[in-house]
């Protein structure tokens, strides 16, 4: 049965859906290759429609290429599985700061992760590209939260 409501996919869902569908082949990674793959595709776009988009999709760079991310944790997903990857070490910066140092590219997955434990003490986080900065609300949960994303340090590859 055909919904006489629905409304043709705009310009701009058409690229966004043909991007996922380029990184996701794993046709291109990087930009200048999303654009390449998307003017195969008949699809012509600029480098700042194409940034937007990447932003809106949120879409993250790993190893200098732009990945789908995984989908949210739904309960049955590993959510310290980032912390196991790609934690390299912490350290205390101070009394409210813990500074985690990630694989390159991977920062934003540890900080999301570490953001979905809700761990106690844990006031925000700040992911770059190797480095999550985690503020805390005291010295005592720094020092809780740099004991156990320690236990994680070394089971990274």
């Amino acid at each position: 049965m055909m919904n006489i409501n629905t409304e043709p996919a705009s310009p701009k869902q058409i690229r966004q859906d043909a991007i996922l569908d380029v990184i996701r082949k794993g046709i291109a990674g990087t930009q200048t290759e999303i654009v390449e793959a998307l003017k195969k595709k008949g699809i012509e776009t600029t480098q700042a429609s194409l940034s937007r988009d990447i932003s809106e999709l949120g879409l993250v760079k790993i190893q200098g290429k732009y990945n789908v991310p995984s989908a949210p944790n739904t309960g049955a997903a590993d959510k310290q599985l980032p912390l196991r990857l790609y934690l390299k070490d912490v350290l205390m910066a101070g009394p409210n700061l813990v500074v985690l140092k990630t694989a390159t590219g991977t920062a934003q997955q540890v900080g999301l992760a570490l953001d979905t434990l809700h761990k106690a003490g844990v006031v925000g986080t700040i992911a770059g590209d190797d480095t999550v900065f985690s503020a805390m609300s005291s010295r005592t949960a720094a020092h809780k939260l740099t004991r156990y994303l320690s236990s994680f340090v070394g089971e990274a590859q």
